[in-house]
């Protein structure tokens, strides 16, 4: 506390006694023992998983608005309450002219979304372990000493893990995630089978598209549309990268490099990239094997003399395909021969020819659920395919395995 002094007041030119550290006695209102505070402009407060936050007075009426001026990250963050007050202020202008000007008070009260800040803290922690802690050596494989100049293409589109089905409401096979493993396992090992008459120096194993029903733990596809799903989304996810990862064990065997290559879809498209960075973590000491994940709707490769574009299929026109190939890969384009489009979602096999480049619907594996049997989409063979590609003569050769079963049982 400052000390009891007499001085002159600058205010009111009047000699009195007030303490040194005030500026006037009092004259103007002013308590002369109290120091001035500032006008209060904005108070924003967090405690906990609250945060409130006010202007006392402003030009700023709105939430969004608000929202703006504080940056308030909704990704994080709910409004639970928000209070907007006006009231009118006179004040001369330049012209000397009175005007009448409202003036608002706004508050906010926001509650953390505590679920979604949970969940990045956790899957930060786990790809921080994945990448520095867990250190999976690759398990030794006898690999083809001869160069052949064969490539194999194994394209499992649609499988649609998590997605149930039920025979006695569709018509048709019953669908669940252990029936969906189960066919997705017996398709890969059969095309494995059927093409072994060859040897391949790469093979290249296309994953994603729609590999997942639903694209959260809400059950909703990436566009937010509810389907029937099975399982738990972190159960279904855990299988899928288990089976994944069994099958690119399985095809280290059989080649000298193994190429992923991850296609998002319309039902996955962050599970997908997902998947594809678990994957990447997991094989990160693996020279063989090379993971494409680039969160890319269209992506190029290239063997020899053969281009192949993969997308889902649900974008983009497919007689465009061609001029887009050249467009955004020319030096591919123009260093190969056999040029092909290979697309999912359909759920159908169909192939179209543009410009010397074939587009290839592929089929998928999953039986119809509820929604296609109303809409009366059944009828399409279930099927996985495989492609011989030579780096000289294009392709040369077919696999296929297709789901006979007719009967409504598991």
């Amino acid at each position: 506390m400052g000390k009891l002094v007499e001085r002159q007041c600058p205010a009111c030119q009047e000699v009195k006694t007030f303490r040194d550290d005030v500026k006037t006695c009092g004259c103007a209102g002013t308590n002369p023992f109290k120091k001035e505070t500032p006008e209060l402009t904005e108070n924003s407060e967090i405690q906990d998983s609250g945060w409130s936050i006010s202007l006392p007075k402003t030009r700023i009426h709105t939430l969004e608005q608000l929202i703006a001026y504080f940056e308030i990250d909704l990704t994080i963050w709910e409004v639970e309450r928000f209070v907007a007050n006006k009231w009118e202020v006179a004040a001369k202008n330049e012209a000397e002219k009175l005007v009448v000007e409202p003036l608002y008070q706004v508050k906010a009260f926001l509650r953390k979304r505590r679920e979604i800040v949970d969940a990045r803290v956790e899957i930060a922690a786990l790809k921080e372990q994945a990448l520095k802690e867990i250190t999976v050596k690759p398990p030794f494989v006898q690999k083809p000493a001869k160069t052949t100049g064969n490539m194999l293409e194994i394209d499992l589109f649609d499988p649609h893990f998590g997605k149930m089905a039920w025979a006695e409401e569709t018509g048709h096979q019953n669908f669940d995630v252990k029936i969906c493993t189960k066919l997705y396992k017996k398709a890969f090992y059969t095309l494995l089978e059927r093409a072994s008459h060859y040897s391949y120096d790469e093979i290249w194993y296309v994953v994603g598209n729609d590999m997942f029903h639903t694209d959260n733990a809400q059950g909703t596809t990436t566009s937010g549309t509810i389907v029937s799903t099975d399982a738990r989304y972190h159960k279904t996810f855990g299988v899928v990268r288990n089976t994944v990862i069994e099958c690119i064990e399985e095809l280290r065997k059989r080649c000298k490099k193994v190429k992923v290559i991850v296609v998002s879809g319309n039902h996955d498209e962050l599970t997908s990239w997902h998947l594809g960075d678990s994957l990447t973590c997991w094989f990160r000491e693996y020279n063989d094997v090379v993971i494409d994940n680039q969160p890319t709707h269209y992506k190029y490769h290239q063997f020899g003399k053969v281009m192949v574009l993969y997308t889902h299929g649900d974008k983009g026109k497919r007689k465009e395909y061609p001029l887009l190939m050249a467009t955004e890969r020319p030096e591919m384009f123009g260093a190969t021969k056999f040029r092909e489009a290979h697309t999912g979602h359909r759920h159908t096999d169909k192939v179209e020819e543009y410009h010397g480049v074939k587009v290839r619907i592929l089929s998928a594996l999953c039986p119809p659920d509820r929604w296609h049997a109303e809409h009366a989409f059944v009828g399409n063979l279930r099927r996985g395919e495989a492609f011989i590609w030579n780096k000289e003569e294009g392709l040369i050769g077919t696999a296929s395995y297709t789901d006979t079963r007719d009967k409504i049982e598991d």
